[in-house]
């Protein structure tokens, strides 16, 4: 397969996919999705760079392989192709475990204050217009980490265009990475369901408020 400009890292998930389900479409399809990628890319709202970034650029690979495949490769595809994503980094959950160690929520909160500098620093030179607001744990938990973004390019996106039935497959996925880590994340709103915000607020799945919200749908 040639290089092409879409996310190689999901692109080579969504050359699996294809060669498992849709083989004899997998040329076609991907040549497709790389033109729509491109035409995507040139588009791409104002998110500036970085992990951020990175997830719209997820999104758009996601919309491009969903037009390139006539709609047959959508929300459902992007499950079981994350799954396999997921797969890969299970190593992780021998190493680290979020019940014992504060190491992982004290580097998500590092992470999100490092990109809260950035975001202010590069909004007041007119860049980053269109990138998500973040406030850092504005329900003053005691536990965990807990932030909300604002303002999601993401969920703009899928709503201008149509794809907010797409959009709630990939909000998902960040249940998946915190059960690597023997975490739980408690969300109780996102802006593609009609919320204000997206609201983080990842525990110890052994926690108290883990057990609290135990029945609270993973959006």
């Amino acid at each position: 397969m040639s290089k092409h400009k879409y996310p190689r890292e999901w692109g080579k998930l969504y050359e699996r996919y294809l060669d498992e389900y849709l083989p004899e479409r997998k040329e076609t399809i991907c040549r497709n999705a790389d033109a729509e990628y491109t035409k995507l890319l040139a588009q791409k709202p104002d998110v500036g760079k970085g992990m951020m970034a990175d997830t719209m650029n997820t999104w758009l690979c996601i919309v491009s392989f969903y037009e390139a495949s006539d709609h047959l490769i959508g929300g459902e595809a992007f499950r079981i192709i994350h799954g396999w994503h997921i797969d890969k980094l299970r190593f992780l959950g021998r190493i680290i475990d979020a019940n014992k160690q504060h190491l992982p929520f004290r580097l998500m909160l590092h992470i999100y204050r490092r990109y809260e500098k950035d975001l202010h620093k590069h909004r007041a030179k007119g860049e980053w217009t269109d990138a998500w607001d973040v406030a850092i744990n504005p329900d003053n938990r005691q536990e965990g980490c807990c932030f909300y973004l604002i303002g999601c390019p993401i969920a703009r996106h899928a709503k201008a265009h149509g794809y907010e039935h797409l959009l709630p497959y990939l909000c998902k996925t960040d249940h998946a990475l915190a059960e690597v880590l023997h975490a739980r994340l408690i969300r109780t709103k996102t802006e593609i369901l009609g919320g204000d915000c997206c609201d983080y607020w990842y525990v110890g799945d052994k926690s108290d408020a883990a057990k609290e919200f135990a029945e609270l749908d993973k959006i």
